[in-house]
């Protein structure tokens, strides 16, 4: 065979089979919940027969022997043979992590790994049957017949025990085999019905593996078969049509230089904006409006082909809960919600690590064991709830338990007994300020240190990645009842919607998303208040930053007040002139820039200058640069 078919077959079945093995981990964990179901069996079933036949094609013998082994115990289990417990599933699910591995050893075109025989033994014992010993790698279509006639004598050994199908069944395998007419007279001989296509053998395998087996279209198919009709002539088959595909798939890198090139366009599109402004050409000025509206619609579209439902994020988490839940002892129900709301496919990948902290945070802190929940008057499992949703142009994502929730006041004492504050501050914290100490590095109120959570380490790290994500994290709690993580974070990092400001002769890019109103300052109700500069509005004292003595603007007046939020923190932004709203593409400052705290990026505003765009969580934390000495509260 050719080596470049040989890289594009195993390329080809790399993306197919993980595809299935992603969704075999949600199905594993749904199956041992309901282990009687036979659907979802089936489907189990048919993910390890699938990839087994691809990499018997591709000649993987580990991977072939591996899901063989799957094969049998799933097999036993479809005939009542066995009954699938938690030490069955811990088998499958140490079967589903060794596919992996092998998946990315064949990426790399590394050594494939041999399958532990102790595994292969707790999958399928010798004692049982032969299936431990080496599967040869076979062409798949020999394998497929084995397959036929191992169910054959099977069937044969339990004569005692004959499988039935009734009329209409029957109807619909001939139907499938010969097409859709009543099976009347023989059809004339010829070299055609001497042969079947790969759907037609597929359809009768379905059938010999079991009722169920067979994939949703063909499963459609058989139900919808109609009685059997009078006999007439037979019909000669007739093919199928073949439908069309409606997907592409499109390697991220081309995918990724669209973007940048959507983000070129918007630069544009902004720059012609301004110059339109500036002119008294009418048809320069309608040519703009028309760029500005196509613009925004391709924008709209390039940036939706980066979307992915938020549940590609979502079906790895079932089974990391799985397992913190037994090493614990606890028995925990994870519920999600809002599979289908949508994300940048770079915040997909970005979040998975902070999602997995406040998981196992949950699981670890959050919920009691059985025992504490008893004296607590709660049913023995406890539930943790993981959900997403859109608001506006932010997405989030909620992490939330039943369990003991947050004591304000342990939070107080725990924070003086490490020096994090002293007694005089700790008095002063409100609730949601108390709550906020278990994002600082090191504080923990952990009892006892484990290997799962408890060192201290973790929440800190997980802001910080939140903030440079452009995202925001909040606690609500309530002791007794729960506790929930709140994350917040841009519906995309590719184009950025932000509020443009002056300060002196600098210009400055503020996430809109994070921007609350904008007012002028009236010197009237401009104080000091505990050495801090606080404005009167809406009936309660705004701490103010001035970004102009941040930026080192001697020439800075502050004479508007930009009101921000930041998570459960308001503050107000002294800015000498607002120039308005603008979609930007945020650039990189490069190597001799990186790191400058409060500064996300840059980007090239309409009339051709450069401006910052800020981090406003780096910038309005307390010790931060905007506010260096202070302490802002909700």
């Amino acid at each position: 065979m050719d080596a470049n078919l040989d890289i594009e077959l195993r390329d080809a079945f790399l993306v197919e089979a993980g595809d299935l093995l992603q969704k075999l981990n949600e199905q594993l964990i749904e199956l041992e919940s309901s282990p009687h179901d036979s659907e979802l069996l089936n489907a189990v079933f048919r993910v390890f027969h699938t990839v087994k036949g691809g990499a018997g094609f591709l000649a993987v013998d580990p991977m072939v022997q591996l899901c063989h082994c799957a094969e049998e115990l799933l097999n036993d289990a479809r005939h009542a043979r066995v009954v699938l417990d938690a030490t069955h599933m811990d088998a499958l699910l140490e079967t589903l992590d060794l596919l992996n591995m092998m998946m990315e050893q064949l990426a790399s075109s590394s050594p494939i790994a041999q399958p532990p025989q102790a595994l292969l033994h707790r999958l399928h014992p010798p004692a049982h049957a032969k299936a431990t010993q080496p599967v040869k790698a076979i062409d798949p279509i020999e394998a497929e017949f084995e397959a036929i006639l191992e169910q054959q004598q099977r069937a044969q050994s339990k004569a005692e025990e004959p499988t039935h199908i009734d009329d209409s069944e029957f109807e619909a395998l001939l139907d499938n085999l010969y097409g859709g007419g009543a099976p009347g007279a023989p059809a004339p001989a010829s070299k055609n019905n001497q042969e079947i296509s790969e759907d037609e053998f597929e359809a009768l395998l379905d059938n010999l593996h079991g009722k169920g087996a067979a994939p949703a279209g063909m499963a459609t198919a058989v139900a919808a078969a109609p009685a059997p009709a009078p006999a007439e002539p037979a019909r000669a088959a007739v093919p199928a049509k073949p439908q069309a595909e409606n997907t592409v798939r499109v390697d991220t890198a081309r995918l990724d230089t669209l973007v940048s090139r959507a983000g070129e366009l918007v630069l544009l599109r902004n720059r012609l904006l301004s110059l339109a402004a500036r002119s008294e050409h009418e048809a320069l000025s309608n040519m703009a409006g028309d760029l500005d509206r196509v613009s925004d619609d391709l924008q709209n579209a390039v940036l939706g082909m980066r979307m992915q439902p938020v549940g590609r994020l979502f079906q790895r988490f079932p089974r990391i809960v799985r397992d913190l839940a037994r090493q614990l002892g606890k028995e925990i129900e994870l519920i999600q919600e809002g599979e289908d709301t949508n994300l940048d496919r770079s915040l997909v990948e970005a979040l998975a690590d902070p999602l997995i902290h406040l998981l196992r945070n949950a699981v670890d802190h959050g919920l009691e064991d059985p025992a504490g929940r008893d004296r607590a008057g709660k049913p023995h499992k406890g539930k943790v709830r993981l959900s997403a949703s859109q608001r506006g142009e932010r997405i989030v994502i909620s992490v939330s338990d039943d369990g003991r929730g947050m004591d304000p006041e342990v939070l107080r004492r725990k924070a003086v007994e490490k020096g994090v504050i002293d007694a005089t501050q700790a008095a002063r914290l409100s609730e949601v300020e108390c709550y906020e100490l278990i994002f600082r590095p090191g504080f923990s109120t952990a009892a006892q240190i484990s290997d799962i959570s408890g060192r201290g380490v973790g929440m800190d790290v997980v802001k910080t990645r939140v903030a440079e994500l452009g995202g925001t994290l909040q606690v609500h709690s309530r002791l007794g009842h729960g506790s929930t993580l709140e994350l917040t974070v841009p519906l995309t990092l590719a184009i950025l919607r932000v509020l443009m400001v002056r300060s002196g002769d600098r210009l400055f890019a503020l996430p809109l998303g994070n921007v609350s109103e904008v007012f002028e300052l009236n010197p009237q109700h401009d104080h000091m208040l505990d050495g801090r500069r606080v404005a009167a509005h809406r009936g309660r004292a705004l701490v103010l930053g001035d970004l102009g003595t941040w930026a080192g603007v001697k020439e800075s007046s502050g004479t508007h007040i930009v009101v921000l939020h930041v998570g459960h923190m308001h503050l107000g932004c002294l800015v000498d002139e607002v120039l308005g709203r603008e979609d930007v593409m945020v650039k990189p400052l490069g190597p001799l820039f990186e790191g400058i705290p409060g500064v996300a990026g840059a980007t090239v505003t309409g009339d051709g200058r450069l401006a910052l765009v800020l981090d406003l969580a780096a910038l309005s934390q307390e010790g931060g640069p905007l506010l260096p000495s202070l302490r802002v509260s909700a």
